[in-house]
């Protein structure tokens, strides 16, 4: 999902690098999102419908401890192949040289937060059978400061000003999805099987 979005503008735009080059962030950050969204609708879905997933949360190990492996596990497999494809299609949109190296950070400062957030958004959803709209919904609003603060420093980067305050900001974000975001899901979880 996140090849086919990010590789449609380029296509259809064209060659016009001034056009390309101010959409890439945007572009970049909302295909990830899309891609997060698609992959984390089932992360708990199959752990439900099994009754895994009651039965840890009545086990004696910590449920945030294994929302956390789950989460990590998912961000390695939906996540990590982005942060490894995104300089190549950051190099369609024309951007060169150290900016390349920003979209990557940017990527790599926001998807866990988008992870998180997705998380959470499962875990609200898990009893309704049909959670995609319902998770956009709770997620959208979630993630757009990561999608302002993300785009903004890649523009930075692009446009030759210092991208720092943008990353730092991503930073925080990613430090306090990391560290709340499993325990709240876990609460969530907890609520949603009661």
């Amino acid at each position: 999902m996140f090849v086919l979005v990010s590789l449609v503008f380029p296509l259809t735009l064209g060659n016009d690098s001034t056009i390309l080059l101010k959409i890439v962030g945007p572009v970049m950050l909302v295909s990830a999102l899309l891609a997060t969204l698609l992959a984390m609708q089932n992360i708990f879905r199959p752990d439900v419908i099994n009754g895994s997933l009651e039965q840890l949360t009545l086990s004696s190990y910590p449920l945030t401890w294994i929302i956390c492996t789950k989460i990590f596990s998912f961000w390695l497999i939906t996540s990590l192949p982005l942060l490894l494809i995104s300089g190549f299609i950051a190099s369609s949109y024309y951007v060169t040289g150290n900016s390349i190296l920003i979209v990557i950070l940017t990527l790599l400062l926001s998807t866990p937060s988008l992870v998180h957030i997705s998380a959470l958004a499962a875990a609200l959803t898990v009893a309704i059978r049909y959670p995609g709209a319902l998770m956009a919904l709770i997620i959208i609003p979630l993630s757009l400061p990561i999608m302002i603060f993300g785009s903004k420093a890649i523009e930075f980067s692009i446009t030759g000003i210092d991208a720092s305050a943008p990353l730092y900001f991503l930073l925080g974000m990613m430090f306090f999805t990391c560290s709340l975001g499993p325990m709240v899901t876990a609460s969530a979880i907890r609520i949603s099987i009661d």
